[in-house]
């Protein structure tokens, strides 16, 4: 029986990954790295850290990816003013699941700094039990470690988690976790492969209590 939903951030409760791709691609042209297409495809759902290391290891650059993350993080946090909303559905969603006593958790990729600017933008920050970003783990999605280490912190066997989706690596993570795993369409994060999720939707707005009961 679920008792806890694992929400990812970007792409599934705020459309930010415009505006992360903007502060990505304008801090990395400064260090002298224009990334591929593929390379783009990769990033969704990995954390910062990880994508930064692989462009630079590639290149072959003697440039220190943590201060590149720094950089990241503090251009996002003024480029969101203003233009970072909840998706559709979130907000109705997580007052249902609260009401209805379920834990709740982000678990995002993304480092703790742009975390917080995001849900602090949107006024979602107190609304949840758990925030667990990239830099809390030794590894990142797709790898299970976040999923699991939420579901520790929350008291909850994976088992009896529910994780909500809009990438790839994340949805491999969360069944690797042995989670059930919803998976959100984004037009941001097209050419995904969502098939590994349990349940694909179009948005939130799909989503209630009686379906997070019935995965």
């Amino acid at each position: 029986m679920i008792k806890a939903v694992l929400f990812d951030l970007d792409g599934v409760l705020v459309d930010s990954e415009v505006i992360s791709s903007e502060a990505s691609e304008r801090i990395l042209r400064e260090a002298g790295i224009v990334q591929t297409p593929k390379e783009r495809m990769m990033v969704f759902g990995r954390r910062t850290i990880d994508n930064y290391k692989r462009a630079i290891e590639a290149r072959g650059l003697n440039v220190d990816p943590r201060e590149l993350v720094k950089k990241k993080n503090a251009l996002f946090a003024k480029l969101i003013r203003g233009r970072l909303k909840p998706l559709l559905g979130v907000v109705d969603l997580i007052r249902n699941l609260k009401s209805n006593k379920f834990k709740i958790a982000v678990v995002s990729s993304s480092p703790l700094d742009r975390v917080n600017a995001s849900l602090n933008e949107v006024k979602l920050r107190m609304e949840f039990d758990l925030i667990l970003s990239g830099d809390c783990c030794v590894k990142g999605k797709p790898d299970p470690e976040p999923f699991l280490l939420a579901a520790k912190r929350l008291d909850v066997k994976p088992e009896d988690c529910a994780v909500i989706e809009d990438a790839q690596a994340g949805i491999e993570a969360g069944k690797a976790a042995g989670m059930k795993v919803v998976a959100v369409r984004s037009p941001n994060t097209h050419g995904q492969d969502l098939s590994k999720a349990d349940v694909i939707v179009d948005s939130l707005k799909e989503v209630d209590v009686d379906f997070i009961r019935r995965l």
